[in-house]
């Protein structure tokens, strides 16, 4: 009895020597699964990973914000990019997507290549700006590891980029390789160390072979299992647990000076060449193409018929036309004569009347006297009346002539005009070039009947061309109808002219406005339709304050910025940009001449923290 009692407790104190090492080797493995937290402003910015510890494969990022409101959740903007810090070699980046039905998360997915140390920043833009970097060891796709992930402020990202680069990738090394983790060997002393004094009270009271061998099985498990722990698991010394810490060391960064923008600022801007302007010659009347030999390429004079319409029946109608003014106007020419007649015979009546008026006067006044009989008197009377008469009926005639004259003179008008419109319609078989102008293209062969608006040749004039240039809006100022370009077309070769139009509207999808200028073609050397670049002179008036930077020094976020060197603390400074050509940008804000900005290193800063110039 009393060994079997013996025999339990042996068992009981060896099943607790085997449990504690394990507890203690796989505690750390539990703490591995809470989320990453970091503070942007206000907003609380939470990072979750699945798996969780990641490893060789894909790992799936959700990014969750609080402390926003619904309307600025709507314009949070997230962006990741990835490091592998050993190598300095970057990974995958883009951008996360929107989780359906929850404003406030975002998701993406990494595919890691490489068990080893690996930095994933996560920027938020637009609403929020910041950024948070976590440093991950992920471990081999065939074992089972625990990764532990540390939240590392933005602030912090280069002075750990530069502490890996004072160890000489140490640390790198820490997170990929667990044999310089002394946390798992320290656990494993204490178990270990446990182990042993829990196997000295059992072999003080049994020293029999089978219980020498349990003690020994046990520190051989422990040992084990520390080395695993140390080979495959992130430890609290590695740089995971590192990423929290933040640098004393200041951020290294390249700096440039700040200048006066010189005089002879410059708009480098891509364009095309277009004809001046293209048009399509169509056939106005009906008919049947004949005398058409115009090919592309052709080249055509203004007023050069370029192509006849056969249609006999105009030319027909137009003489018939022709021939009914003709006879109109021989008819008024008739009537005009009959009227002159008429008004001269009327004349002659109107004189034999007035002799008479007076011959009746005197017969009367005779036939009183009695020097003349009354039968006399009468035949006189008669003779008079006779002669009104004649004469009432020739005015008549001349005022019928008259109004003969008039129709006359109406269809001699109507035939004319009849007789325009015909030969109008008769001109319009003949398709006439109205400018001096190249055949761009010909769309109708000859002997094809067409209808009137039939377009039947493309016509463009190339002795002058239109430029065509895209110009970023942050470039329109200074801009205006009469500043100078340059359009150079390779070679060696440039056109000079004048923007002759700006459009006031800048496209929103492009954010670049159309700027036109019109360039002299001499000989139609140069081809229209290619693509060119141009480089604008705008007036300097608007850019009196205006300073010159380096393009790469620019910032963005919710306002464009520099960083400017505030004795040795790094100073964020918002700007306009008047131009840019991606080399020199020229800038206006609360700048002066000779202050330092940064150029490189610029995205990884926050405001007041320590920068020491470096040579590029």
């Amino acid at each position: 009895m009393h060994d079997f009692e013996v025999d339990r407790m042996n068992r009981r104190v060896t099943f607790f020597c085997a449990l504690v090492p394990i507890i203690l080797a796989l505690q750390c493995a539990y703490a591995l699964a809470a989320p990453i937290h970091a503070m942007i402003g206000n907003a609380r910015i939470t990072i979750v990973t699945s798996p969780d510890p990641p490893h060789i494969g894909a790992t799936r990022f959700t990014v969750t914000v609080a402390g926003l409101s619904a309307a600025r959740l709507s314009r949070v903007k997230v962006r990741y990019s990835t490091l592998m810090p050993s190598m300095n070699m970057d990974g995958p980046s883009g951008s996360a997507v929107p989780v359906p039905g929850r404003p406030d998360a975002w998701r993406f997915a990494v595919n890691f290549n490489a068990a080893t140390a690996w930095r994933v920043r996560v920027n938020v833009s637009r609403a929020l700006v910041g950024s948070v970097v976590a440093n991950l060891s992920v471990a081999p796709a065939t074992k089972t590891t625990r990764t532990r992930i540390k939240p590392m402020p933005a602030s912090s990202a280069a002075n750990g980029a530069a502490s890996d680069a004072a160890s000489g990738g140490a640390m790198a090394g820490m997170g990929a390789k667990a044999s310089d983790d002394a946390s798992a060997w320290r656990d494993a002393s204490f178990a270990l160390i446990a182990t042993i004094l829990i196997g000295a009270l059992v072999l003080a009271r049994d020293r029999r072979p089978a219980s020498i061998g349990m003690v020994l099985v046990a520190s051989v498990v422990v040992l084990g299992i520390a080395f695993a722990q140390s080979r495959y698991a992130a430890s609290t010394g590695s740089m995971a647990s590192m990423g929290n810490a933040r640098g004393s060391a200041p951020v290294p960064v390249t700096l440039a000076t700040i200048a006066r923008a010189r005089n002879g600022a410059t708009i480098a801007a891509p364009a095309e060449l277009e004809p001046y302007f293209v048009q399509d010659l169509v056939a106005r009347t009906a008919g049947v193409l004949t005398d058409f030999h115009a090919y592309t390429g052709s080249r055509v004079s203004a007023g050069q018929v370029v192509a006849r319409l056969s249609e006999p029946e105009l030319q027909v109608n137009a003489q018939a036309a022709e021939a009914a003014k003709q006879v109109a106007r021989n008819q008024s020419i008739s009537a005009q004569e009959d009227a002159t007649a008429m008004r001269a015979d009327l004349s002659a009546k109107r004189e034999n009347l007035r002799y008479w008026n007076a011959e009746i006067v005197r017969e009367k006044r005779l036939l009183q006297a009695g020097a003349v009989s009354v039968q006399e008197y009468q035949s006189e009377r008669a003779q008079a009346s006779a002669a009104r008469s004649s004469y009432a009926a020739t005015l008549a005639k001349v005022a019928g002539a008259n109004a003969s004259v008039g129709a006359a003179r109406a269809a001699v008008m109507q035939a004319a005009a009849n007789a325009r419109a015909r030969g109008v319609l008769a001109g319009y078989t003949e398709v006439v070039a109205p400018n001096d102008a190249v055949v761009t293209k010909r769309l109708v062969d000859p002997g094809v009947f067409v209808e009137p608006g039939t377009a039947i040749l493309q016509v463009a004039v190339v002795s002058r061309l239109r430029v065509r240039a895209q110009i970023a809006q942050q470039n329109l100022a200074g801009l205006r109808k009469g500043t100078p370009i340059d359009v150079f077309l390779g070679g060696g070769v440039v056109l000079h002219g004048r923007v002759t139009s700006l459009s006031p509207v800048v496209e929103r999808g492009t954010h670049t406005a159309l700027a036109e200028a019109i360039v002299a073609n001499p000989g139609d050397r140069y081809q229209a339709g290619s693509f060119v670049h141009v480089i604008l002179h705008p007036s300097l008036s608007a850019q009196r304050n205006a300073y010159a930077v380096p393009s790469a020094a620019l910032v963005g976020g919710a306002t464009i910025a520099l960083w400017v060197d505030a004795n040795g603390r790094a100073q964020r400074v918002p700007v306009r940009v008047l131009s840019d050509t991606g080399t020199e940008a020229r800038v206006s804000g609360k700048l002066r001449a000779g202050m330092r900005v940064v150029v490189t290193g610029a995205p990884e800063l926050e405001e007041g923290q320590s920068i020491a110039s470096v040579r590029p």
